[in-house]
């Protein structure tokens, strides 16, 4: 990240630090068809706090014709657990991305896979211009050092709450649990 991306993102982050739970992350999460640089979205979850509350949503994807049918796995399927056929009365790409950006209107994003929500999310946005994902790990230290100084009892805080959660290879409870564990590290 450049020096101006990193003020930025400090910036709302002591926002956020502050109790504004408008300027707080957005978590994302993807599931996908496969694994591969081909591979395209099929669920996206979102999840943000509310006051102490957390907030999750997610949605299937109904693929886009020019996504490459072929790059479907049918290993990556055995993990997440939606079928093909599921995807076929899900809810149009475009619409996915106008709820998206709806949701995290200019908020920061956050995932623990940035790597490859990135490339979802660009995939899911087509031609659209949109925002960079941030990395979990590296928000939790901006978030929870105290003048640059790390307070390793927050962090603790938010890596015993990642622990306590199950994976479940489903979009909306993989950003959920990233949300609680911020949660976790805020003290709310």
């Amino acid at each position: 990240m450049s020096e101006n991306d990193n003020e930025f993102v400090q910036n709302k982050l002591d926002l956020l630090c502050q109790g504004s739970d408008e300027m707080g992350p957005v978590f994302v999460d993807f599931e996908a068809s496969s694994l591969s640089q081909r591979s395209w979205p099929i669920e996206v979850g979102l999840s943000w706090l509310e006051g102490r509350r957390v907030i999750v949503e997610s949605k299937l994807i109904r693929p886009r014709s020019e996504w490459p049918e072929d790059d479907w796995s049918a290993k990556s399927e055995a993990v997440h657990g939606i079928p093909r056929c599921d995807l076929n009365h899900a809810e149009a790409a475009d619409d996915v991305v106008s709820w998206l950006r709806n949701v995290v209107r200019g908020r920061v994003l956050a995932s623990d896979a940035p790597e490859f929500d990135q490339r979802w999310l660009n995939r899911l946005l087509g031609n659209s211009t949109g925002g960079n994902i941030r990395d979990f790990d590296q928000l939790a230290w901006w978030a929870f050092s105290d003048e640059g100084v790390l307070n390793p009892g927050k962090l603790h805080r938010v890596y015993r709450a990642m622990t306590k959660q199950r994976t479940a290879h489903r979009a909306g409870p993989d950003a959920q649990n990233l949300c609680y564990a911020w949660r976790a590290g805020i003290g709310k």
